[in-house]
């Protein structure tokens, strides 16, 4: 530590040659003009000795040494040197009663004074300075050390006191000479006396096949007779309060530097809650395992790496794979799942791994022998705390979907024969009219006094509605083509059956038809799943105007909002009665019908899931406002909609539309 003299002179050149004198005799010096400077500098560091010039003791510093001196701490006594006298005889009256100056005991220098005199006075201030400061040391770090004593002892009671588990400490003789509270908690009642070892047999434990433990068989007895510890030992408890509860005993001996037993000491824990839930965990896993053994639905548990560590009977029968079969590794992710479901698959893993389950999807798995069964899939991570990834393996559920693929082929095909019904009814009235009109013709022309002008007229008008049920017949055929695979196709073309099949009813009906044909493109598609489609629709817009309005149609060329890929934009807009919001969002679902008897609520259903089949996007617009009612259907098919190895069935969550779908812009 370097102390510092400084020096308070303020006349003429005597702190410089004060200063000059010091420093050249190795003490370390320094001129203050400033003593708030010093009173600053003793809040953070050591303070040397303060050497003044009697002229320098005016009432203001006399006053500021004085609050210095008073407010030191009380190892510090800060040397004062004052330099009495002058280098001219001071009169009487500049004369200052040092002892009545509130400054402590300062030390008197009377000039003139020799150099060696002031250098030697001020080594010695310095030393004594410097003591101080050792002494300061040494009290500080001797508080500390007791403080830090006395926090430890403290601390030391209050873990003892404030430990979860029980501590008994013991003579080597086992007499119990300690009990922390919480040894009074876990067993309800005040520590026994227990002055020897024969006495521990008061504390009522018992063995888990009943047996009462006797003194000798505890835990600290054995410790102290071994010389090492004794790992934790289960045993049942009789509490204060007559009640049995499971504990764990655990107990070493304490031993000096010659490994002499001194002592030992006993962790008593309360386990019983910790006993019984493993017993009912071990019930509920055992009921856990029952279910899903006996369990419909099938079960899966592995890994991403594409690992299956288990699979329950109802997937191994679905199938055909075994128990020995599983654990030998012969059933793996990448076995069971066919390659077009990957995307599907990458999907519901980032779900995983984002949120810890995957929304359940519609997938098929190959079984041992090859065939294809379709499923419903949902999956969950198992937590692990020792992963990276947060978990190591994924459950997945599966439900077998194969009675219910056979339900809705079922209902595709009885709205099939529905619509196969539909078209037949709009047929028969198409053809019924000039079949009429040829017999009453052909009748006129046998008549005897007929003139044979007249004759070959009625035969011509005869032939001309003969060639109309011609058509009819054609756009039928063509209505009702459908290739193996896709095909590019006009959106004209597509229309043209269904449009054909509707006048008579447009024209009973009072509704005008306008087309808007905006030489749209060709697209790719299965032509007959599409024109079911479009007679879906043109069926429900006329429907919707029994009293007559208007029927728009129009085609274009468009691109998809989303993707902004290209592609033809289907538009079918009726003036009829509307739909309010409600049944806008329910019209995509299976078996929803406004029709009544007359609907079957399928055909909307069916329409959804041939659109999402060729990729495109089928969407409503509809208000119910008096003057203004009436609903748009927007049919969007992009160029390539449909490829040869699209399914030509439609999956019931392909048919399924939420409602956001149904009526988002595109």
């Amino acid at each position: 530590m370097s102390l510092v003299v400084r020096i308070i002179a303020p006349t003429g050149r005597d702190a410089e040659l004060i200063n000059q004198a010091l420093q050249q005799n190795g003490l370390a010096a320094e001129i203050c003009t400033d003593f708030e400077e010093i009173e600053r500098h003793m809040e953070h560091e050591p303070i040397g000795p303060l050497l003044v010039a009697e002229e320098a003791l005016t009432p203001s510093l006399v006053e500021k040494l004085s609050r210095v001196i008073e407010g030191q701490p009380s190892w510090s006594d800060l040397p004062v040197l004052i330099l009495t006298g002058s280098f001219r005889q001071a009169s009487p009256s500049q004369h200052i009663e040092y002892e009545k100056l509130p400054l402590g005991s300062p030390i008197l220098l009377e000039r003139p004074i020799r150099t060696a005199t002031l250098v030697s006075s001020l080594r010695a201030a310095l030393r004594a300075r410097q003591r101080q400061y050792e002494i300061r040391d040494t009290l500080y770090e001797r508080d500390h050390a007791l403080a830090d004593l006395q926090e430890q002892r403290e601390t030391l009671q209050a873990v003892l006191d404030h430990l979860p588990v029980g501590v008994i400490l013991a003579k080597p003789d086992g007499e119990i000479i300690f009990g922390n509270r919480s040894l009074e908690r876990i067993t309800r009642h005040p520590v026994i006396d227990t002055p020897d070892m024969e006495s521990h047999g008061k504390w009522a434990a018992f063995h888990a096949d009943g047996s009462r433990v006797k003194a000798l068989e505890f835990p600290l007895p054995r410790a102290m007779e071994a010389g090492h510890p004794i790992p934790p030992e289960d045993y049942l408890y009789e509490r204060g309060d007559g009640t049995l509860a499971w504990i764990s005993l655990a107990a070493a001996p304490i031993l000096n530097e010659e490994g002499i037993v001194t002592g030992g000491v006993v962790a008593l824990s309360d386990i019983d809650r910790q006993k019984r839930a493993d017993a009912d965990l071990r019930r509920s896993d055992e009921r856990f395992r029952r279910l899903i053994e006996k369990a419909i639905v099938g079960v899966i548990i592995g890994n991403l790496e594409g690992s299956i560590s288990y699979a329950n009977p109802a997937i191994l029968k679905l199938l055909g794979y075994t128990e020995q079969e599983v654990h030998a590794g012969l059933l793996r992710w990448d076995l069971i799942t066919p390659p077009e479901f990957a995307e599907a698959d990458r999907h519901a893993v980032e779900q995983l791994k984002a949120t810890g389950a995957a929304d359940s999807y519609q997938k098929q798995y190959r079984a041992k022998d090859g065939r294809l069964v379709p499923v419903l899939v949902g999956a969950i991570v198992i937590p692990s705390p020792t992963s990276a990834a947060g978990f190591d393996e994924v459950a997945v559920f599966l439900t077998d979907l194969s009675s219910q693929k056979q339900a809705e082929t079922a209902l595709i095909q009885s709205e099939k024969l529905a619509v196969v019904g539909r078209l037949a009814a709009s047929i028969s009235h198409e053809i019924n009219n000039p079949l009429e009109s040829v017999t009453n013709l052909l009748y006129i022309a046998r008549q005897e006094e007929t003139p044979l002008p007249d004759i070959h007229r009625f035969l011509d008008m005869a032939d001309e509605e003969l060639r109309r049920v011609s058509q009819i017949v054609a756009q039928t055929l063509r209505f009702h083509r459908q290739s193996t695979r896709p095909r590019a196709i006009t959106p004209e073309a597509l229309l043209s059956p269904a449009l054909g099949l509707y006048q008579g009813r447009l024209a009973n009906s009072h509704i005008t038809l306008h087309l808007q044909h905006r030489l749209a493109s060709p697209v790719t598609c299965y032509e007959g799943d599409i024109r079911q489609v479009l007679n879906n629709l043109i069926g429900n817009a006329i429907d919707s105007m029994r009293t007559g309005g208007r029927l728009i149609v129009r085609t274009s060329n468009s691109r998809c909002w989303r993707t902004y890929e290209p592609g033809v934009r289907i538009t079918i807009a009726d003036t009829g009665h509307g739909m309010s919001s409600q049944t806008r969002q329910r019209i995509f679902e299976a078996f929803y019908t406004t029709k009544g008897m007359n609907g079957t609520g399928l055909g909307l259903w069916i329409s959804f899931g041939i659109v999402e089949k060729h990729h495109g996007r089928l969407q409503v617009f509809s208000s119910t406002r008096e003057g203004r009612s009436g609903t748009v259907f927007s049919l969007f098919l992009p160029t390539q909609s449909a490829t040869p190895d699209s399914e030509s069935t439609i999956s019931l969550a392909a048919a399924v539309a939420p409602a956001s779908i149904g009526t988002s812009n595109m």
